[in-house]
């Protein structure tokens, strides 16, 4: 069974055969004289009906049209309302973005991409139709954009006289190591950091099998293909600290972060693709795109090295790598210290200590440990230190305490200070160290180099030191903390 029609439509058909009746109730008089006096009541009565159904749809319409207008004007009112309680929010959010349009604009900030990988087409399509300037920083080990893939076209544009410049790693950098521990898992680090170097080595050192080297070697092998390319090559020694390409008069620009985010992937632990690519177009006010340029420029000129040198240098890298070892041995095992857990397996994220500190690295001074409550004094000499702590190996059975008892027994003054010395070599041989024990610091301070000077100079001005570290062994070591009392 059909539903019935709705009341909008029953209205209409209502008001149709309305209009149908008066209009036969005016024409059928003038046409039909002799109508029927019961066809005009039928006609006048089909009239009034259809009428009184136009009124009761009429009414029903605008009860339901008033009932809308209220539900349209409540909601209205509760958006109003939402509306006024953020004015000030939606006003500040509103000012702040057209504020960050306008410095993007006034800064020449036309584009950011959350990625390289984002950039790379956009890249890629800059070069090719490049007119007067390409500037590469950074792109040998690159994320997503490869030299390897623009060599052919820096090879054409070069040919055509462009303006090519390429800026690279040299590796053979203690800066370059850094960053080879910061990419490499901690048994890597501990692997390249315990090598033995003190031997001829061949191309089996650990480093040279690191991504950061590979990638290197292997770029430095295909600008051999191009020598024009290479020309056009330049090492620069410094931090670079970004990413940046300019090509005619846009520069992208990623800064480079030490810092990873915890989502990145742990196999791919590149430190130089992390953060956003900021586009900047050259403006007549616009700051940011000249001192890129400028940036550029300055490691340009003071990068003195170039293809030629480098393969001189991979020809000698044994040399070069064990030198730059032997004279940053100190700092790189305190970065693995720093950066990995003792058992190399998780990031090491809090410090242990309040003050770094740092092997000692001059002459032993001469120095002796005083237990207050023996009396007995021992030679030490300086392992490492810090700011409020010191690091002593202890040399057993050497006693500097000079002899306090007169002789005995008519003995000679000598022997009995031979006996005294025996008997002190003795207590110090069995001497008892506990962690919590104060002693007291003496010593002389050596005049050269002046580095050292100042350090013995600050612990002796100390005095009073607290045992918090005993290491036993044939030449135990201490730890020494100062305590609040020392001047």
């Amino acid at each position: 069974m059909s539903e019935r029609p709705k009341p909008l439509i029953r209205m209409v058909i209502a008001c149709f055969f309305f209009f149908i009746a008066v209009t036969l109730n005016i024409l059928l008089p003038r046409y039909w004289h002799n109508i029927p006096e019961v066809v005009k009541h039928l006609l006048l009565l089909f009239s009034a009906i259809m009428c009184v159904h136009m009124i009761e749809y009429a009414y029903l319409w605008w009860e339901i049209f008033g009932h809308i207008k209220g539900i349209l004007k409540e909601t209205l009112q509760a958006t109003h309302q939402l509306i006024d309680d953020n004015k000030n929010s939606l006003e500040k959010s509103l000012q702040t973005t057209n504020r960050l349009i306008g410095s993007a604009a006034t800064c020449g900030l036309t584009n950011i991409y959350c990625s390289r990988k984002e950039v790379k087409g956009d890249i890629y399509d800059a070069i090719e139709n490049a007119e007067k300037r390409v500037w590469l920083l950074g792109v040998t080990f690159s994320e997503n954009v490869h030299l390897d893939e623009l060599l052919s076209t820096l090879s054409e544009k070069i040919a055509r006289e462009l303006d090519i410049k390429i800026l690279l790693l040299d590796v053979f950098r203690d800066t370059a190591v850094f960053r080879t521990f910061l990419e490499s898992t901690a048994p890597e680090v501990a692997k390249i950091i315990n090598t033995d170097r003190t031997k001829t080595l061949s191309p089996d050192d650990p480093f040279f099998h690191q991504r950061l080297y590979s990638d290197f070697t292997h770029v430095c092998d295909r600008l051999g293909n191009y020598p024009n390319v290479g020309a056009a090559v330049r090492f620069y020694s410094h931090t670079p600290t970004c990413w940046m390409m300019i090509v005619d008069n846009t520069a992208h620009f990623q800064p480079y972060t030490f810092g990873r985010s915890a989502s990145k992937h742990a196999s791919n632990l590149c430190v130089g693709a992390n953060m956003p690519v900021f586009k900047f177009q050259m403006q007549p006010t616009g700051k940011p795109f000249e001192i890129l340029e400028d940036h550029f420029r300055k490691l340009w000129l003071t990068s003195n090295v170039d293809l030629f040198h480098i393969e001189a240098q991979i020809a000698d890298r044994n040399r070069i790598i064990k030198d730059i070892f032997d004279s940053h041995s100190s700092w790189f095992r305190h970065i693995f210290e720093a950066l990995h857990a003792p058992k190399g397996n998780m990031p090491f994220t809090i410090d242990r200590r309040k003050f770094p500190r740092q092997a000692w690295e001059w002459n032993q001074p001469s120095l002796n440990v005083s237990l207050q409550d023996r009396k007995t004094v021992i030679g030490a000499t300086i392992c490492d230190c810090s700011y409020e702590g010191i690091s002593l190996n202890l040399r057993i059975g050497i006693s500097n305490t000079p002899p306090h008892n007169p002789p005995v027994n008519g003995g000679t003054q000598g022997g009995n200070q031979i006996q005294v010395a025996e008997d002190l070599i003795k207590e110090a041989t069995d001497l008892p160290l506990s962690e919590g024990q104060i002693v007291t610091l003496q010593g002389t301070s050596p005049k050269e180099p002046l580095a050292a000077n100042f350090i013995v100079d600050h612990f002796l001005g100390k005095k009073r030191f607290m045992v918090r570290r005993i290491a036993n062994g044939p030449q135990p070591v201490i730890g020494l903390q100062a305590t609040l009392e020392s001047g």
